[in-house]
């Protein structure tokens, strides 16, 4: 409620004001019996100071006059005075104005473009595919799919085996992951796709190869999925012969072939926090102690302060300070430390302080296990019995819809 009326006043306009003179207490009564409205009255320095809205001081000066009492404005708050500041700037109001305008064209663009992942496959080979496939510096960032970019690259780029887009602002980050080492697609290799991590299948779509897993099942990581080794699933019969000899049943053969095809999964990553009620702060005093020394080679000579730190809990600064002549680095280096000692404070926290802590926490721990790119498509915080009221454990768990498959070259001196 009170906040509603200082917003009244703020809307309205007011001013403060001090008033000097003998009949001080008259001219306030005067304007009281006027119905003028005067608030947060009080006395300051000989002089009455008090807030007054912008009719009633426009009706004050009258009274003013009549008691020979002396007024002066102190400050002047609320909306009419900053509205007044605008039209009296007005090529301010209009720089600002366009600034803000041009600063949101500005970043409705892509102007920094970054490729992640690659160790075999030169960056600016990426960056010529994307600038074909439409991304490039000043592109309108709606005009982007991020959702078929990455596939798009694959098949512009045979090295790649997956790829995705990440707008973050005006950067575009380009996450590669690059084909297994040894497999070329124009070379006559045989590979497995296997899992890259746990999951939930949601999809299974096989180019080539035979498919190990469905829908529904749970794999984990370094699970075959796609085998590169095709099993036939018939046997065929060779005809009884004339002499009444029996059937001989063909044993099937194997195809060894390069697995190729798209796995999706849903995955889950978690992470768990833990507060208490009671949480120890370190807090750093005004004690600390300063030591000094040269570093030549591995060797060191302490020519200020001690060697062992002086406080049991502390806080470490190091400055270091190399030694030049020219472009010639000289072994040599001076090394200041400062231990500054910490005292360690229990604050008791709520329930609600705990609690949200701990989420903090397990929120950070699971969202770091996360590659760039990957979207959440569900969270959800599990709160744990610990049966101590004193502490409050979490479990934040993110779920993904993520392709796990990747290529793995097939080892024939495994198979046999």
């Amino acid at each position: 409620m009170v906040s509603i009326i200082y917003l009244w006043y703020y809307i309205n306009g007011y001013i403060l004001i001090s008033i000097r003179g003998k009949r001080t207490e008259r001219l306030i009564n005067l304007a009281i019996n006027k119905g003028i409205y005067l608030r947060d009255i009080r006395r300051h320095d000989k002089a009455a100071l008090m807030k007054i809205d912008i009719e009633g001081f426009k009706r004050l000066r009258p009274l003013v006059r009549k008691t020979g009492c002396r007024i002066k404005i102190k400050k002047k708050v609320g909306l009419p005075f900053f509205i007044y500041k605008l039209t009296v700037r007005r090529g301010f109001v209009a720089g600002l104005g366009f600034f803000i305008t041009a600063l949101y064209l500005f970043s409705s663009f892509i102007w920094f473009i970054e490729v992640a992942g690659t160790e075999r496959i030169n960056p600016k080979e990426i960056i010529e595919a994307s600038r074909e496939l439409g991304l490039k510096p000043g592109v309108f960032k709606n005009a982007l799919n991020t959702d078929d970019f990455g596939n798009e690259l694959v098949l512009k780029v045979p090295e790649v085996s997956w790829a995705g887009l990440e707008i973050t602002g005006t950067k575009a980050r380009i996450q590669i992951v690059e084909k297994i080492k040894g497999i070329d697609s124009d070379e006559e290799v045989f590979s497995h796709i296997v899992a890259a991590k746990d999951g939930l299948i949601l999809d299974v779509l096989v180019v080539s190869g035979q498919a190990l897993v469905k829908e529904g099942d749970t794999v984990c990581s370094g699970q075959t999925l796609i085998s590169g080794i095709v099993t036939s699933e018939k046997e065929e019969e060779i005809p009884e012969a004339e002499q009444g000899d029996p059937k001989e049943i063909e044993k099937p053969e194997n195809i060894y072939t390069r697995a190729r095809g798209s796995v999706k999964a849903r995955v889950w990553y978690e992470g768990f926090g833990q507060s208490t009620l009671l949480l120890n702060k370190p807090q750093a005093t005004s004690n600390f102690k300063a030591s000094s020394f040269i570093r030549i080679g591995e060797r060191e000579f302490y020519f200020k302060g001690d060697r062992k730190n002086p406080y049991s809990y502390s806080k470490l600064e190091v400055m270091k300070q190399s030694l030049h002549w020219r472009n010639i680095k000289i072994p040599v280096e001076i090394v200041n430390l400062k231990y500054t000692e910490l005292t360690v404070n229990t604050i008791k926290q709520t329930s609600e302080e705990a609690l949200g802590r701990a989420e903090e926490q397990a929120k950070k721990e699971a969202y770091e296990q996360l590659e760039p790119g990957i979207k959440p498509v569900k969270q959800y915080l599990e709160i744990i019995d610990t049966g101590d009221k004193q502490v409050f454990q979490v479990r934040y768990v993110i779920e993904t819809i993520e392709e796990i498959g990747v290529e793995k070259e097939l080892m024939f001196n495994n198979l046999y």
